[in-house]
């Protein structure tokens, strides 16, 4: 048996519902949170163990929050919200989050998912060292959430990993730019990746027992332009083609994830060009 059992998965949205699944195939013991109490039976219908939490003003509210957190390795799922709120409690949430667990708990590992949105636009190649101080990032809610995890007084593992924009499945992000004109940033490399990399990558880790303390970009290692990237991903499923300006460029960054990649990750999808999905 591995030396972690019982993993507890802190939101089951679009990347946590199937990363559940996929660690109750390989076999673990899964709780799973979610906000809605009508997607218990869907969990349980994968194998995990359903909790209702949820978080609210900086806090969170939920029952039997002491026995979610009684697990070998935490996994930290839930979106910061900065996109729609600038303003967003998450940093605090997850401060509280660590404040929760008892000086008594059993948990090994705590694995946070984070963003590559952390990085600010250097128009320079970005690894994980790029952020020394709060100044220096692009998204300061996700740094600072990363900062409370690193520094709580919990004797476990402490491994964030900053995700490239999640795509795959039915998220085909080409729907967004189709027909538009006049778009600005078609010089912009894409940091993207696919979901099932995601999950492949902390799978990989779980397995190699590499979970130490570190941080870890996970994004595909090739990076088309997004005009020559959308306008194909647009033609392959028959859209109309977007039209970047050549006066409207714009700042960059090009995440590398030579790190994982050097630890012995196989990448299911390096090139975005070849991203399955199940759009229609």
């Amino acid at each position: 048996m591995p030396a972690i059992k019982t993993i507890s998965i802190l939101g089951c949205g679009w990347l946590g519902l199937p990363l559940t699944a996929v660690l109750c195939e390989e076999g673990y013991r899964v709780k799973a949170s979610t906000t809605r109490i009508e997607r218990f039976a869907e969990i349980q219908a994968i194998g995990a163990e359903p909790f209702l939490l949820k978080a609210g003003n900086g806090n969170w509210v939920g029952e039997r929050v002491i026995d979610f957190l009684t697990c070998d390795m935490l996994i930290i799922a839930v979106p910061p919200g900065t996109k729609r709120n600038l303003l967003s409690t998450h940093a605090t949430e997850v401060k509280v989050l660590m404040a929760l667990i008892p000086s008594t708990s059993t948990i090994e590992k705590i694995l946070y998912i984070s963003s590559t949105s952390v990085y600010k636009n250097s128009n320079k190649i970005v690894s994980e060292d790029e952020i020394k101080i709060i100044s220096d990032a692009g998204n300061k809610v996700l740094f600072e959430a990363e900062q409370y995890l690193q520094h709580a007084d919990i004797a476990a593992n402490k491994i964030i990993l900053r995700l490239g924009g999640l795509t795959g499945y039915d998220r085909m992000l080409a729907r967004f730019f189709a027909g538009k004109t006049e778009l600005a940033g078609g010089n912009e490399p894409v940091n993207l990746l696919h979901r099932d990399d995601a999950i492949g990558a902390i799978l990989f880790l779980i397995k190699k027992e590499l979970l130490q303390d570190k941080i870890l970009n996970v994004c595909s290692p090739q990076h088309p332009t997004r005009e020559a990237f959308y306008t194909q991903l647009c033609n392959r499923f028959n859209l109309a083609a977007p039209l970047f300006s050549e006066a409207l460029h714009g700042d960059w960054k090009k995440i590398s994830s030579d790190a994982i990649s050097q630890m012995g990750y196989q990448w299911l999808f390096p090139d975005p060009y070849a991203y399955s999905y199940a759009h229609q």
